[in-house]
């Protein structure tokens, strides 16, 4: 078994020819029968022809003629029938050497030819999953094909997610289900995840551990299960299960630990390919939203430059005081709308900063120390009371927090300017202590936000007003989600009490005011 097929027939012929079979055909079973029965017949015929002329010399023993050359006769015809049967018996010899080497020869053909056959298949299973890149579609063409070389009844592709279980992502045949999931450890599939061994399991083969109660009514006597490992990470488990009377050995074990090898790359490729796509459609989406934000920009910053330049042009035309200073007030609302404008683009500009400075860039995060952040609020409010924004403050004196002060003054001034913008008043302000944080809200009566966009209100460029009735950049309520989660908070929305939309900030209370306020508990 151990020797080359050319080797092989060599002997093969070499034995055929000192078992003294004809050269021009190759040996057979059949042929080494025929031509054993064809040496012990003649080597029969010998014997007895031998054995007639021994009882022939014997009958004429009693003539003188023969008696002298009776022993010498007997003793020819020993030797020949000697000799003869040491013959047929080197023959049965090389007959019987022959004959094993026959059947090693066709026990290697068919080993050779299985491995070719399962070389077609791996090329053909491989050219498969080259051929797709979409995640699903080489799940799928995983399990055909594992389904296909191994003659199986059902399969499934469990992948290792972040919390340390083995999840189903596809599945075919059988009663399993989709995205049940396996601790790495539990039952046969997540052992295989654990040892990265593969793992072959016969006769009580109840499940990879991942069996319907109704699967009973068509057993699984074999299956198996090999872990998917590419370039040493383990990605996940594939399990294929066989129904009666299929039964998998070792070779279909080595066959199904050959085929997980390239499977696991092509999920590796699928998965960077997801990735890649998925980056594509996110700079898509900043590139959009970025055109958006130069195009709001221009809009924006139009409207108050050619107040002011009108306003400029005016003054320079009248003659009274009144009229004069009532334009000067114009061009100083439209200065300060810029410069709100320009300090907005700077602090979300001064937010990325910060962020690639969490995620190990050199610019320093902020520095938080403790804010006043009752007497903050009520600032706020009286400079909202100043600009036409009236606020209700429903909040203690003091409360401090632990904030960005500047960062924190910007948070509470766009959260009410917001409120008066896509709201409508009254607008109201208030501080509750909840645990280690203090939550302040921001409430007002308009129509709210609706569930959809909850969450994209606080991405930077995003406006809920896409036909840009409303003045702004789309960067408020961004800076705003940028400072409270650079000083360790959360913010949400959720609908108010009698309708309306209530932003909420929770802020963590400094540790030492925490302690206090547990203790007089």
């Amino acid at each position: 078994m151990d020797r080359l097929p050319g080797e092989i027939n060599q002997r093969i012929r070499q034995e055929a020819r000192g078992a003294g079979m004809s050269r021009r055909t190759a040996p057979t079973l059949d042929s080494i029968e025929k031509r054993r029965m064809q040496l012990w017949s003649l080597t029969a015929v010998v014997i007895v022809a031998l054995a007639g002329a021994s009882a022939l010399a014997a009958m004429a023993g009693s003539n003188s003629l023969f008696g002298s050359s009776q022993w010498v006769l007997w003793g020819a015809v020993a030797v020949l029938g000697i000799g003869f049967v040491l013959y047929a018996v080197e023959k049965e010899l090389h007959l019987h050497r022959l004959l094993r080497m026959l059947t090693d020869e066709r026990v290697l053909n068919a080993a050779y030819s299985k491995r070719l056959d399962m070389n077609r298949a791996l090329s053909a299973a491989g050219k498969a999953l080259n051929s797709a890149l979409e995640l699903d579609e080489v799940l799928d063409a995983i399990l055909a094909n594992a389904l296909g070389l191994l003659g199986a009844r059902s399969g499934s592709v469990m992948l290792l997610d972040d919390d340390g279980y083995l999840r189903v992502v596809a599945v075919r045949g059988g009663h399993l289900f989709r995205d049940a999931r396996v601790r790495v450890g539990e039952s046969v599939a997540g052992r295989v995840a654990q040892t990265r061994e593969p793992l072959l399991v016969n006769g009580d083969a109840a499940n990879l551990g991942l069996r319907a109660d109704d699967d009973r009514e068509s057993p699984t006597t074999s299956a198996m299960s090999v872990p998917l490992v590419n370039r040493g990470t383990l990605l996940g488990v594939l399990n294929v299960n066989a129904g009666e009377p299929v039964t998998f050995d070792d070779y279909d074990l080595q066959t199904f630990s050959l085929f997980a090898e390239p499977v696991a790359a092509a999920i590796a490729k699928a998965g960077l390919y997801e990735a890649e796509k998925a980056h594509v459609a996110q700079l898509v989406e900043t590139d959009r939203m970025k055109s958006q934000f130069v195009a709001s920009v221009s809009h924006e910053l139009r409207t108050p430059l050619t107040s002011i330049r009108g306003a400029v042009a005016a003054s320079r035309l009248v003659e009274d005081r009144a009229q004069r200073t009532e334009l000067l007030d114009v061009i100083e609302r439209q200065a300060l709308r810029l410069q709100g404008m320009v300090e907005e683009i700077l602090a979300s500009a001064r937010m990325e900063r910060e962020q690639a400075a969490v995620d190990g860039a050199a610019e320093e995060p902020p520095l938080l120390r403790k804010v006043d952040l009752g007497a903050l609020v009520r600032l706020a409010a009286l400079d909202a009371q100043l600009a036409g924004h009236p606020v209700t403050v429903d909040a203690p004196e003091h409360y401090e927090v632990r904030a960005d002060p500047e960062g924190l003054r910007r948070v509470v001034g766009n959260l009410i300017e917001n409120a008066h913008k896509y709201g409508s008043a009254p607008v109201t302000v208030t501080l509750a202590q909840e645990q280690e944080h203090v939550v302040l809200s921001v409430i007002d009566r308009g129509p709210g936000v609706p569930l959809e966009d909850r969450e994209r209100i606080f991405e930077r460029f995003y406006r809920a007003d896409p036909n840009g009735v409303q003045p702004g950049l789309g960067l408020g309520l961004s800076i705003v989600r940028g400072v409270v989660e650079s000083s360790g908070g959360h913010v949400w929305v959720d609908d108010a009490p009698g309708g309306g939309a209530a932003f909420r900030v929770a802020l963590h209370v400094p540790a030492d005011e925490w302690r206090e306020a547990a203790d007089v508990r």
